[in-house]
């Protein structure tokens, strides 16, 4: 099954493309490989590196110093970090947010003893997340505080399972699995003047369509979720129905939407059509009565607001019943072919397909 994530460019331009790596390793008892490292490889074999040496080592690499704890004699990090002084002396990499928040997970991750994907996650796929500006949950501006969440916690610390929150957000999302963001829904759903484990109603259901995009479901129940939240930068969606849901969606949230709409119609078997159109003109009209016009992020906003509406899910419901796990698949492969403006829709399968026959 093929998967998709969506780069969102600004000015147009695909920005960071080259941060994709598309040979997934878990890392939890090695040190980092990604990126030129040529003083280290020099001095010690890779597999013999401690992965909390290898840790200090890249605090010294980017002149940065480590947390006062990591800083005992004899600590991991503290031996790497010497030896990275000593080593890289005044040669030393610019310390720029990404690089900043990529050491604070690394770190984080090693002290809890999680698994990091040090191969995918580099500082320069953490900087492509800054394109969101506003928070995915509580619709804040983000700030340079911002913490990196892994979106589903079963996956943890791997490439396309990312995404940019607000401090007490990302707190709070560490304590909260899918089982418990569904219950809470239903809490909240069932009394919407209360707040439900402090997060009112709108919160709960950004959550559930957030955490939706990053972990596998039954294709009906995908079916049935709306898209309260567009998927974030990168974000890798594992749901065939829910990629079909965000291509369309995203249609409208990009210049030109008009033609391509008639041209989707034109591409679908006769028996989707008129379902699609009244279920692409329901959440068109939606949105354009959030008042927010055209403006991009303004229309990513209300596209998401728009998804609340019971006609549009109606609707929706209605074009999903003759879309199976495999049509969707195909309709997103079709879909996707033309990039839109400042929209990059990576399909993953399609991706490692093709590296593994060029390593055959």
């Amino acid at each position: 099954m093929t998967q998709a994530a969506f780069n969102f460019a600004p000015n147009g331009k695909w920005s960071d493309r080259s941060g994709l790596r598309v040979e997934p390793r878990l890392v939890t008892g090695k040190p980092a490989q990604a990126g030129t490292n040529s003083i280290r490889t020099a001095t010690r074999p890779a597999s013999e590196v401690d992965p909390g040496d290898a840790i200090g080592f890249e605090y010294a690499r980017y002149g940065m110093v480590p947390t006062a704890p990591c800083l005992w004699p004899g600590h991991p990090i503290r031996e790497g970090w010497e030896r990275g002084r000593r080593l890289v002396g005044r040669r030393t990499r610019p310390a720029t947010l990404a690089v900043t928040r990529w050491l604070a997970l690394r770190l984080a991750a090693w002290q809890r003893g999680q698994a990091f994907d040090d191969h995918q996650i580099t500082p320069q796929v953490l900087r492509s997340l800054e394109v969101a500006t506003c928070c995915p949950v509580t619709g804040r501006a983000l700030q340079q505080d911002a913490e990196v969440v892994a979106v589903d916690l079963a996956r943890g610390w791997v490439a396309g399972n990312l995404a940019l929150m607000s401090p007490g957000m990302a707190e709070r999302w560490k304590g909260i699995d899918w089982e418990m963001a569904k219950a809470a829904l239903v809490r909240a759903q069932a009394a919407p003047e209360t707040l439900v484990e402090g997060l009112p109603l709108r919160q709960w259901r950004r959550i559930v369509a957030l955490k939706s995009l990053a972990t596998p479901l039954p294709h009906d129940e995908a079916a049935r979720i709306p898209l309260h939240v567009l998927p974030p930068n990168r974000l890798r969606l594992v749901n065939p129905i829910q990629e079909l849901q965000a291509v369309l969606t995203l249609q409208l949230a990009v210049p030109g939407w008009g033609q391509r709409a008639r041209g989707i119609a034109e591409s679908m078997p006769l028996a989707l059509r008129n379902e699609f159109n009244l279920f692409f003109n329901s959440l068109l009209a939606q949105a354009l009565r959030q008042g927010h016009g055209s403006a991009n992020v303004g229309m990513r906003d209300a596209l998401a607001t728009a998804w609340g509406d019971a006609v549009v899910m109606r609707r929706w419901a209605r074009f999903t019943a003759l879309v199976d796990a495999e049509l969707a698949e195909t309709l997103v492969e079709r879909l996707t072919r033309e990039p839109m403006p400042g929209l990059y829709v990576v399909r993953h399968g399609e991706v490692e397909a093709r590296q593994e026959a060029l390593a055959a």
